[in-house]
């Protein structure tokens, strides 16, 4: 019986970074061929198809680069069963959710995965990530997602919430897709998404986006020129201190230059509602759009695709109705 075949690219992160310096900082380090060596009974669990796309800290990570990886993966996939990704933590719930929606349709498995700690160190959650994550790889299961801990998430519903912890990764409305213990158990709802991604996404990301985390009392400024687009991320249901004058201008200028202003939660756990409150429902008639239950990651990445590809105010709120990829909406 033959091995399943894995594409396994590297990019970066702490998994495989190395000290740099004394006192030691962390910096990117071995070569994915060094990775091999640590662990050899990767080569055991698949056929692998080694390719370093880039070697960098997560958080140096740019659009641009992302839509790299789809089209690597595209392109370097289509003879294997599935692909497994080495990112760093830092960034990885906003590169899960761009490639949720870029490779939806790819019909195999994309796996992310890092570690809170590099390979080389004792106690490193790295080798159980990796493992994991090739073994994920090899079910057949056509989802793009995250697999940390002892969990695969779908990724453009996933969001970090521990910097220390090694189960860093959490889709806060919607079940695993998996579990990962004495044995792997794939959740039923895993593969089964109905798919509306609209055609001509991923030529460009649209980067001119303004993102306002508002806390009592921020002064509430007009993007700066060039905006395409806005996400507020509002209190609880989607509240905003609406009696503002400030704000009411930014609303008055959204509308004006016909910007997309989406609205998200800074909850992890609930949706955006702007029927709730009083304060919500002034928002959506100064003409804001209900980010509901996409994190801040689906939202950037959902807004920035449609923008990139060349879509206005109407793509937006369509796009903000419907799930795409099996987000929750």
């Amino acid at each position: 019986m033959m091995s399943p075949s894995i594409l396994l690219i590297h990019t970066g992160g702490t998994l495989g970074m190395a000290p740099l310096g004394e006192p030691s900082s962390l910096a990117p380090g071995p070569s994915l061929d060094l990775i091999l060596e640590q662990v050899p009974e990767l080569r055991q669990l698949a056929d692998l198809k080694l390719v370093v796309a880039f070697n960098q800290d997560s958080s140096t990570n740019e659009p641009a680069d992302i839509l790299h990886l789809a089209r690597l993966i595209r392109s370097e996939s289509a003879d294997c069963d599935g692909v497994v990704l080495v990112h760093g933590t830092d960034t990885m719930a906003f590169t899960a959710s761009m490639l949720g929606f870029l490779l939806a349709d790819l019909g195999k498995p994309v796996v992310l995965t890092g570690s809170q700690r590099p390979l080389a160190y004792i106690r490193s959650d790295a080798r159980s990530n990796l493992v994991d994550a090739v073994t994920l790889a090899t079910k057949g299961v056509a989802e793009v997602g995250i697999c940390f801990g002892d969990h695969w998430y779908r990724g453009v519903a996933t969001d970090k919430l521990s910097v220390h912890r090694y189960e860093a990764f959490d889709t806060p409305n919607l079940p695993p897709l998996a579990e990962l213990g004495l044995h792997v158990h794939v959740h039923p709802h895993a593969g089964k998404f109905d798919y509306h991604v609209p055609a001509g996404l991923g030529q460009a990301f649209e980067t001119a986006l303004a993102v306002y985390c508002p806390y009592p009392g921020m002064p509430w400024a007009l993007p700066p020129a060039g905006t395409r687009g806005m996400i507020l991320q509002a209190y609880g249901a989607g509240n905003l201190p609406m009696g503002r004058a400030d704000l009411r201008a930014l609303f008055r200028h959204g509308r004006e230059q016909a910007l997309p202003m989406v609205i998200t939660s800074q909850c992890l756990w609930g949706s955006v509602d702007l029927e709730t409150y009083e304060l919500g429902a002034l928002a959506s008639e100064e003409g804001a759009i209900s980010g509901g239950l996409h994190t801040r990651w689906a939202a950037i990445a959902k807004l920035g695709l449609v923008l990139g590809a060349g879509g206005g105010l109407a793509e937006v709120r369509a796009a903000f109705a419907c799930s795409w990829a099996g987000e929750p909406v």
